[in-house]
């Protein structure tokens, strides 16, 4: 290990922070100047040079965009690393900040310190508008750790606590407190920090530090240990690790080394194994102190507090496989360690991979660090053997698509993954090759955030979402993490993913997962005591892979379990993994399922034309209807939102036009019809009337009586939920029959009223209401159908009447079907002395009457 100086200011206290995405070194000094190196300059070029507040108490980056500092003044303010300039202070606070970082790929700040306030500022809106919101916290904030994979934030408080946040939605919530576990820290410094002499006594570790995956916390103690908590149950401890005194600062690379840094003393262990790697003695000039941590690949730098930076190069050497290798004294060991290692690995199979459990058992059986990189090396073994048959070629699958043309870049990439051609005997191929595999709410990859890291939404309804981070470090595993909208009805959870998951759908008891290219599915419940989980491989067809799996939302163990692929083999499964049934139909596109076991399919027929069907399951798979035209256009994406309502109707938002259709008279042969019943688009913009909502966007969710659930996007130019996932909201439903928003809304009452009360009886007909729905309350919703349907024919039937068209308040009187609405029409044209209308409309009563009598 080289240990070297870099004196980049004259006295103050110097925090460093390495910037990977730039490779850049950024320290900040408290005497107001931040300095940039280029580390990866040969040269010995100068730094860049930022002017800044004095008395920083915290430095934050985020990749190659913004700087942020908090003073002790209580100000935080921004730096434009795209200019290298200050942007002003963004949040003033009237006691002192301690400590700020960036989350939800950089779209927001979290900060605090001695308010006892956890402050949430917006950055996704101009400047001027950053929207600012705060969280009472007990006591003062000291630090604040961010998981970006399970988008939890971690807040050390004076008192000792540390409580975890969900910070996935707009509203942070407290998940969990650990109780009297940091050092107690009161700061007492208002002004100039003086860590050599008079504020010494904060130069103490209360920060905490996730590991890459987002599975462990890692909390400085009372003792001078690091403890280590896996999310998944705070209340036992893991491992723990010995600091040397005093803690001052540790953190955790993303190789797995944990550095700990004491008033003079460093060390290095190696996480997983949990052995010392390395231990050194350093100092600075004039009796100054280490200040806090920053890692660069196997280097790591110490700022002080005398201006100084100390730079210690391959503190840590890797073995090439991605694991530490041991120095000093421990050189012997390690090279034991590699021996049984490479006995180990020959016995690999892939069976043990596919035996393996998905969730937090895994993780607790795969400590070891080389266990889990040959588990790694097995996945990628067997992707290998599977995709043997897959030949890549994007030469011809441009051509093949026309990706010239405006349409072509539709559903096939709509989730962001990198398309394939596949080649093979089976003709049914060549009319699949656009499909990629999709679940309803599905998001593409996201790189924002992390550059070893990537992230999607894989499912999203009513219920909740589920979503995966992609770890591209070598020898990592990917996070899932399963969220409820409704926190009461489950805690969020989260488990190990080493099979490359692609596909979702989830109910209120689990959540089931599918790996496309492997044929891999996986059930789990949502309770954590319960055993209801399973695995297993279906046996796919060179070049065939899975397009879409679903699960039946029934309260019950009575779910059904579907699954479609690329070739239109479509398998049915009950809840605990039994396959009950398998048919053959075109290549699928999704598959969405009712709570009352009707399961609701897209196919794919020829490029940019497709067609539905719909399965009675409990019927013996009786087909309602059969490959029926879909009016759906290639789009980017294809599909925005797709589910059941409570009646039981298919409902669905293309991805072309943003439309809501629901299939009404579905239950009779040839005879269902699309009728759109919201522009999502045009309620959420206000017609295009208000310029703040011009760029709002809209989610679909699914539909619950007579309104939408779904997200807005504000303000946001991607058209895909992101983080911070905003709160649902509800859209009435409007008919789209007018250019634009008009005050008067009777024609489309009245549409609405007709169509709405159609579906509602025709559910109730045929006894197709959701397992989870009142029927009483839906006959007092088709009751209100009537009442409205009659108000606003009268409203429209006497704005006729005062405009004197008497044509146009007769085809209205028509319409009316209720004695006593047409004897309030009647009354109408009397009083307005307009008594041929009368008459006519009294020569339409006694019909009514006469159809009534019959």
């Amino acid at each position: 290990m080289v240990q070297k100086k870099i004196s980049a200011f004259p006295d103050g206290n110097s925090f460093v922070d390495y910037n990977s995405t730039l490779s850049k070194l950024i320290i900040a000094n408290s005497e107001g100047l931040i300095k940039i190196f280029n580390l990866d300059d040969d040269s010995e070029s100068e730094p860049v040079s930022i002017d800044t507040l004095n008395n920083v108490t915290s430095l934050a980056s985020y990749e190659n965009k913004q700087i942020a500092l908090t003073t002790t003044e209580g100000k935080l303010e921004l730096i434009d690393l795209s200019t290298n300039t200050s942007k002003g202070v963004l949040f003033r606070s009237e006691l002192p900040l301690r400590d700020t970082v960036f989350i939800n790929q950089g779209n927001r700040l979290l900060c605090g310190g001695d308010e006892n306030k956890l402050i949430i500022i917006d950055l996704q809106n101009s400047e001027s508008e950053n929207k600012i919101t705060n969280i009472t916290l007990p006591d003062q904030l000291v630090n604040i750790s961010y998981n970006f994979a399970g988008e939890l934030s971690s807040v050390s408080l004076s008192n000792g606590d540390v409580q975890i946040y969900s910070v996935v939605n707009e509203q942070p919530n407290l998940t969990h407190t650990i109780e009297n576990i940091i050092p107690r820290k009161i700061h007492t410094s208002m002004d100039v920090v003086d860590f050599n002499e008079e504020h010494n006594d904060e130069l103490l570790s209360t920060n905490t530090e996730w590991s890459s995956n987002g599975q462990y916390l890692l909390v400085p103690t009372v003792d001078n240990k690091v403890q280590v908590y896996d999310r998944s149950d705070w209340d036992n401890v893991v491992k723990s690790f010995n600091g040397d005194g005093r803690i001052v600062d540790f953190k955790l690379s993303s190789s797995g080394s944990l550095a700990i840094l004491s008033l003079n003393v460093l060390k290095i262990y190696n996480f997983e194994s949990g052995k010392l790697i390395h231990e050194d003695d350093f100092e600075f000039d004039e009796d100054a102190y280490p200040l806090n941590l920053a890692w660069k690949d196997n280097s790591l730098f110490v700022g002080s507090t005398n201006g100084e930076t100390l730079h210690f190069e391959n503190v840590v050497q890797t073995d090439g496989r991605g694991g530490d290798k041991l120095l000093s004294l421990f050189v012997s060991d390690a090279e034991d360690d590699d021996d049984e290692n490479d006995d180990e690995d020959e016995g690999n199979n892939t069976d043990d991979l596919l035996r393996d459990a998905d969730d937090n058992d895994q993780d607790k059986q795969a400590n070891d660090e080389e266990r889990i990189a040959r588990r790694k090396r097995t996945q990628e073994n067997l992707k290998l053997h599977e995709e043997d048959s897959l030949i890549i070629d994007e030469d011809d699958l441009d051509d093949d698509l026309g990706l010239n043309s405006p349409v072509s870049n539709g559903f096939h990439r709509s989730n962001g993954h990198q398309r394939k051609k596949f080649k093979s005997s089976s003709p049914a191929v060549v009319s699949s090759i656009k499909l990629k595999p999709y679940s309803p709410g599905s998001t593409p990859f996201d790189s924002k955030g992390a550059s070893s890291m990537d992230r999607r939404y894989l499912t999203m309804n009513n219920i909740g979402y589920a979503w995966i981070v992609q770890n591209k470090d070598t020898g990592s595993s990917n996070s899932i993490t399963v969220s409820f909208f409704d926190r009461s009805l489950h805690n969020e959870y989260h488990f190990t993913d080493y099979q490359n998951f692609d596909l979702a759908s989830m109910n209120q008891r689990g959540i089931l997962l599918g790996s496309s290219s492997k044929g891999f599915i996986f059930y789990r419940s949502h309770n954590e005591s319960s055993n209801d989980r399973w695995e297993r491989k279906l046996p796919l067809l060179s070049g065939e892979y899975i397009t879409s799996i679903c699960i039946t939302d029934n309260q019950s163990a009575n779910n059904t379990i579907v699954v479609g692929t690329s070739l239109g083999y479509l398998r049915f499964f009950n809840q605990f993994g039994v396959c009950i049934n398998i048919l053959k139909t075109l290549p699928i596109v999704t598959l969405v399922a009712s709570s009352t076991g009707n399961l609701f399919m897209i196919n794919q027929v020829t490029a940019n034309v497709y067609s539905y069907s719909i399965i009675d399951i409990n019927q013996d798979y009786k087909y309602i209807q059969y490959n029926a035209v879909m009016p759906l256009k290639d789009n980017i994406p294809l599909i925005k939102g797709i589910f059941f309502n409570e009646l039981n109707d298919p409902c669905i938002v293309g991805g072309e036009d943003d439309t809501l259709l629901v299939l009404h008279s579905w239950r009779e042969p040839n005879n269902a019809k699309w009728v759109p019943i919201l522009n999502c688009h045009q309620v959420i913009t206000e017609y295009g009337s208000n310029d703040s909502k011009k760029n709002w966007k809209c989610w679909p969710l699914g539909l619950i009586n007579d309104k939408l659930n779904c997200l807005i996007l504000k303000n946001n130019n991607n058209q895909y939920p992101g983080f911070p996932l905003p709160l649902p909201i509800e859209l009435d439903l409007e008919l789209p029959i007018r250019a634009k928003h008009d005050e008067d809304e009777a024609e489309e009452n009245f549409l609405r009223s007709l169509t709405m009360g159609k579906l509602v009886s025709d559910s109730i007909n045929n006894d197709e209401l959701s397992v989870n729905v009142d029927e009483d309350e839906v006959m007092e919703r088709l009751n209100q159908y009537s009442i409205l349907f009659d108000k606003s024919l009268l409203k429209l039937f006497g704005e006729a009447c005062k405009e004197s068209k008497l044509g146009k308040a007769f085809s209205i009187a028509r319409l009316i079907k209720t004695d006593k609405a047409l004897l309030a029409a009647s009354r109408i044209s009397e009083r307005m002395e307009f008594l041929n209308l009368a008459t006519k409309i009294g020569e339409l009563r006694e019909r009514l009457v006469d159809i009534n009598d019959d």
